[in-house]
């Protein structure tokens, strides 16, 4: 028999013993989907997989979020006006942004952060959000999330654009959640910014949340006293993007029981930098603590921290290497990876550490490459705090809820 007579005798027995027999059940053509793909090695997705029903609910037609199409709201969701009363009980965990750069000590351009993040993550939308780590859509789960917006803010004052900002996240944090059984007030995540931000977004939480211990993600302290960065000489000048941290201890909204991680900048000498950290009720993990501890025994030493303390979660981007997070103002070689950082927010999610808000800023777009490696590592951080939020729900000490903004 000559060889093209051979193969078209062959062919049919080959693709028929490739091919499972027709017609199958639901139930079956869904098994043999299952055992012969990546699912068949994670029990807990192809136990979802195999469902007779989707996991939870039916995705929307593609077109409604196709990622270059529409206003450029934080990955297609509503926009909404979160600081009218109108608005009350609506939303459970708002996106804001923070439109601000007055505080930087080296290259501007985080103002223009929150932009950049919302173009940033056009490929993200609540259609295609289910996370094959979580098990878990956090825009399709129990929360309601929304995009605020952004404060506005003076560009010319910026002890004014700070009270600014401090008011339009009060406005926010004092306003009935939507979903009550979880947590009775809305939860902020802030898009920067420079990290002077922090300030307004801490005092203004404070007023729901009392005291918070702070989960500090970067490479500089950013607890300098303002007499050492910046002269201290006016009320103006104290205020920075490094100095925030040491003036909300001396306000006394910080908790004993903070941390710094991924720190690895210079400092201003072997002493008084460290000392004056400490009384501010820092400890700290180096980023080249990674190497030795790893991740598991980082997570350890966080939670063990922080305890059951309310916890505002901060995270400036250049703790990452400026291999993964070029675009931003003071890059310090030698940083974590993105995935190191997204599996610590995963680990403190999974341990239940309490959350009350976050900030992700010292983003500025300017210094971005053209495959907008910032900008969707900034999108996925914000992401994995989404799932963080929802995956831990909190309720506030006390609270009541008047006015508007």
């Amino acid at each position: 028999m000559r060889a093209s007579n051979l193969q078209s005798a062959l062919l049919p027995l080959v693709v028929s013993g490739l091919q499972p027999q027709f017609p199958l059940a639901a139930s079956t053509r869904s098994s043999f989907f299952v055992d012969n793909s990546i699912f068949a090695h994670h029990p807990a997705l192809a136990a979802a997989a195999s469902s007779d029903q989707p996991s939870f609910h039916a995705y929307d037609d593609f077109s409604d979020d196709i990622p270059y199409e529409g206003i450029a709201y934080f990955a297609h969701i509503n926009g909404t006006n979160c600081y009218s009363a109108e608005n009350d009980g609506t939303f459970d965990i708002a996106i804001v942004g923070a439109p601000f750069d007055l505080g930087v000590t080296y290259r501007p351009g985080a103002r223009f952060g929150p932009a950049g993040t919302r173009m940033g993550s056009r490929r993200l939308s609540p259609s295609m959000a289910y996370s094959m780590d979580h098990l878990r859509n956090p825009f399709r789960d129990w929360a309601t999330v929304v995009d605020c917006g952004d404060i506005g803010n003076s560009p010319f004052d910026k002890l004014q654009a700070i009270h600014q900002l401090e008011a339009g996240w009060a406005a926010i944090a004092k306003r009935p959640a939507k979903a009550t059984e979880k947590g009775d007030v809305p939860r902020i995540i802030s898009i920067g910014g420079d990290h002077t931000i922090s300030l307004p977004a801490v005092r203004a939480l404070s007023k729901t949340w009392g005291r918070v211990s702070v989960l500090h993600f970067d490479s500089h302290l950013d607890s300098w006293d303002p007499r050492q960065l910046g002269g201290g000489v006016t009320k103006y000048s104290e205020i920075s993007h490094g100095s925030m941290f040491h003036i909300l201890h001396e306000e006394g909204l910080l908790a004993d029981k903070n941390m710094h991680l991924g720190s690895r900048s210079k400092l201003f000498d072997q002493h008084y930098d460290l000392e004056n950290d400490a009384r501010c009720g820092f400890s700290y993990v180096r980023a080249r603590d990674m190497d030795t501890l790893g991740i598991e025994k980082i997570i350890d030493r966080m939670v063990e921290t922080v305890q059951e303390e309310y916890v505002y979660l901060s995270i400036d981007i250049d703790v990452m290497d400026p291999a993964f997070t070029p675009a931003t103002g003071t890059i310090e070689p030698g940083g974590w990876t993105s995935r190191e950082v997204l599996h610590i927010l995963s680990g403190l999610s999974k341990a239940g550490v309490k959350i009350v808000g976050a900030d992700v800023v010292e983003f500025s777009p300017v210094y971005d490459n053209s495959a907008e490696t910032s900008a969707i590592a900034v999108t996925e951080l914000i992401y994995e705090i989404l799932q963080w939020m929802v995956n831990v729900p909190v309720s506030s000490p006390n609270m009541t809820h008047s006015g508007d903004f």
